[in-house]
């Protein structure tokens, strides 16, 4: 028997799922079809809308192009056939050499998301025009039938309606009447429509010759044709342009100057993973914020975050502004940093960013098919990396900036009162060398009094606020620092109830019962052990509800100890980490108790993640006393850190364990809480190299 061989068909359902279903976004669809009439050497597109607020025969969508047109061998060849490599082909546009964005071949489907008739009109230059009429409720018919009877009806064997006109031979494009509408378009959806289109182009091609007309017969201020503006920025306090030079292979980036107190723009080599990128950056403080706000936002304009543009056209609309939180799209993930540092954390509403990538220089860089994502591949990991880094390098600068304006505010008022007092002083020294009458100088004195008293209120004022920013922030890092505890205490809480839930049951079935006093006596003893476990975690949780951070005597030692030893055996017994402490002398110390917790607990928690799939995991900690300073070496054999993210470690948000729910904040806790106790953390030589981490941790202190 000859077996001949098999074909790909395509079911009839199949317009339904590289149309309606894979485009999801109404906006999304029409961004696909203006950028085809881009990609087909336009110079004007123009979008018209009738009558799509009531749904009826009359309800169009019209898109009219100047474009090349396509003749019928394009009909044919290119737009009839399914993901069709012609944009992989031929990579630019003939007269204006724009590169083409389209190369997977579905966009077209973009129509079927809008409505469910489409009359199609194309032509070429000194060409006939064609028509090409294409009924997805035809398709839908189809596909209904075939559930009905089983029909063999494949997607490539239905009949599109195609004529031709060889009388129009003078102009050329392609209109797109789309009808049977499949939903309604309020003036919101229109106003974001229109919002969105200002921004298809790059501000980096501001010369290139597009324009896009928009016009809604039933919306008020779109009844006439009325041009869609570019995309423009005002009122920023910052704007930084990130370039690259191929020749001398350097990348421009952002750095933080803490000398100078400013944002300057510094060239590294380039060795992104994901190529050479352009940025035009602008960050807007509270003042420039409030300034674009008043005068965009009656517009529905925002400042919305990054958008990317791939050789000047915008890569997918997912960046736009949503005043409700569950439709916005923050696939940079700048938003839900911001969730994890309130102070000085910087959000899509402040800044916007224009992000240019090329299909030559980023060809990594890949769309979802259905252009509300990127793939997730190294590449674009590797560039929203380096996006965060920039919006580091801006919130250490946001971060300096409210720190010397609260120190501002309080030396000012500081200086006032003094020169208050010493006018005070003045109108004494005048009375005395009789230069004013004392009955002239005594309402002086008055108002030099009144004045210096309201001032020093203002100054203790300024300091408390001060000193409840600082207490709020370390209670928030207490928080974050909490999560590791929580599931600790969480466990032993468990544990300790169902060893008294044992015991009180015993006591609810058997008392009062002589024969079991032995018992009743020897559980009522194991009660009280297990309560005061109890009382002990609870005690330690309530310890993070304190604010003022005093400094407490304490045995470094012994808070260590009780850390590796006690509180998280379980954890360690469950996962086989073996625990080795060397430290030989008690260490009395002086200094901010909680902070050190912080400290050794988000050790623990990154040494943990790193241990996972290590057959005998070890965590080690060793230490000893010089010169004023307890020195310790806090290791792991576990996964270590790769060579070229030592630099980043300690750097906020950055993790090499986000599939294992890291948030790369455990080891900023730990620079940062030792900074605030003037020690440092270094990253040497591993203990157990070529495997695991080692950290060096220096903490001066004030010994007993």
């Amino acid at each position: 028997m000859t077996i001949p061989a098999l074909r790909w068909r395509f079911d009839v359902h199949a317009f339904r799922l590289l149309g309606r279903d894979l485009i999801t976004d109404r906006v999304t669809a029409l961004f696909e079809l203006v950028k085809n009439a881009y990609d087909a050497d336009a110079t004007e597109v123009c979008i018209e809308f009738s009558n799509v607020k009531t749904l009826s025969e009359s309800s169009k969508i019209i898109i009219r192009d100047n474009g090349e047109g396509m003749s019928l061998e394009d009909l044919q060849n290119k737009w009839m056939v399914v993901g069709t490599n012609s944009k992989r082909t031929r990579t630019h546009s003939l007269k204006f050499n724009r590169r083409l964005s389209g190369d997977k071949g579905i966009g077209r489907f973009a129509v079927d998301k809008l409505g469910g008739y489409l009359k199609l009109r194309t032509k070429k230059e000194n060409e006939p025009e064609f028509a090409v009429t294409i009924d997805w409720n035809a398709y839908e018919n189809a596909a209904a039938q075939k559930k009905v009877n089983d029909a063999m009806i494949l997607f490539t064997e239905m009949d599109n309606p195609i004529s031709f006109d060889e009388k129009n031979i003078e102009n050329h494009g392609t209109i797109l009447e789309i009808s049977n509408l499949h939903e309604l378009w309020s003036d919101k959806d229109l106003q974001r429509l229109e919002l969105e289109l200002s921004k298809m182009v790059s501000p980096f091609r501001r010369s290139d010759p597009f324009e896009i007309i928009l016009q809604a017969t039933e919306m008020k201020g779109l009844e006439m044709p009325k041009s869609v503006q570019k995309n423009t920025v005002d009122y920023y306090a910052h704007s930084f342009f990130l370039d690259y030079d191929l020749q001398n292979h350097t990348q421009s980036v952002l750095h933080f100057d803490a000398k100078a107190g400013a944002l300057v723009v510094k060239k590294q080599p380039l060795i992104n993973v994901f190529g050479p990128i352009k940025v035009h950056l602008y960050y807007f403080d509270d003042n420039a914020r409030k300034k674009f706000n008043n005068a965009f936002n009656k517009f529905g304009i925002y400042i919305d975050g990054f958008k990317m543009y791939r050789d000047g056209v915008l890569t997918t609309p997912f960046a736009q502004a949503e005043t409700q939180p569950h439709r916005q799209k923050d696939v940079l993930d700048i938003n839900k940093r911001l969730r994890r540092d309130a102070f000085d954390g910087v959000s899509s509403r402040e800044l916007i960013g224009f992000i240019d990538i090329t299909k030559d220089g980023n060809p990594q860089i890949l769309e979802a098919t259905n252009r509300q994502d990127f793939i997730q591949n190294e590449a674009y990991k590797g560039l929203k990396h380096f996006l965060m880094n920039q919006l580091k390098e801006i919130e250490k600068y946001k971060k300096y900036k409210r720190e010397t304006e609260i120190e501002n505010v309080t030396d000012k008022l500081s200086k006032a009162e003094a020169e208050v007092y010493l006018f005070f002083s003045e109108i004494d020294t005048l009375v005395v060398n009789k230069q004013l009458s004392a009955e002239l100088a005594k309402p002086l004195k008055q108002q030099a009094l009144k004045a210096g008293r309201a001032i020093k209120a203002g100054r203790k004022q300024a300091e408390r606020v001060k000193k409840e920013a600082i207490r709020r922030e370390n209670i928030y890092i207490s928080l974050m620092s909490i999560q590791d505890y929580a599931a600790n205490v969480a466990h032993a809480v468990r544990t300790t109830l169902s060893g008294i839930k044992d015991y009180a049951y015993f006591f609810k079935n058997h008392f009062p019962n002589p024969d079991y006093n032995k018992l009743f006596l020897e559980y009522a003893i194991a009660i009280y052990t297990e309560m005061l476990k109890l009382e002990k975690a609870i005690d330690f949780m309530l310890s993070y509800a304190q604010s003022n951070n005093a400094p407490e005597d304490f045995n470094l030692k012994q808070l260590i100890i009780d850390l590796l030893s006690n509180f998280y055996k379980l954890r360690f017994d469950k996962e086989q980490i073996k625990v080795q402490i060397e430290i030989q002398e008690d260490i009395p110390i002086n200094a901010n108790k909680k902070f050190i917790e912080d400290i050794f607990q988000n050790l623990i928690s990154n040494s943990m993640k790193a241990l996972q799939g290590t057959p005998q995991k070890i965590i080690k900690c060793s230490g000893y006393i010089e010169k004023g300073q307890f020195i310790c070496y806090f290791s792991d054999n576990g996964s270590g850190i790769k060579e070229e993210d030592k630099e980043d470690i300690f750097d906020l948000y950055f993790t090499t364990t986000e599939e294992q729910g890291g948030a790369g904040l455990g080891l900023y806790i730990v620079r940062t809480r030792l900074e605030a106790l003037k020690g440092s953390i270094d990253l040497v030589e591993s203990e157990f190299a070529p495997f695991g981490v080692t950290f060096k941790i220096t903490l001066p202190f004030n010994q007993k």
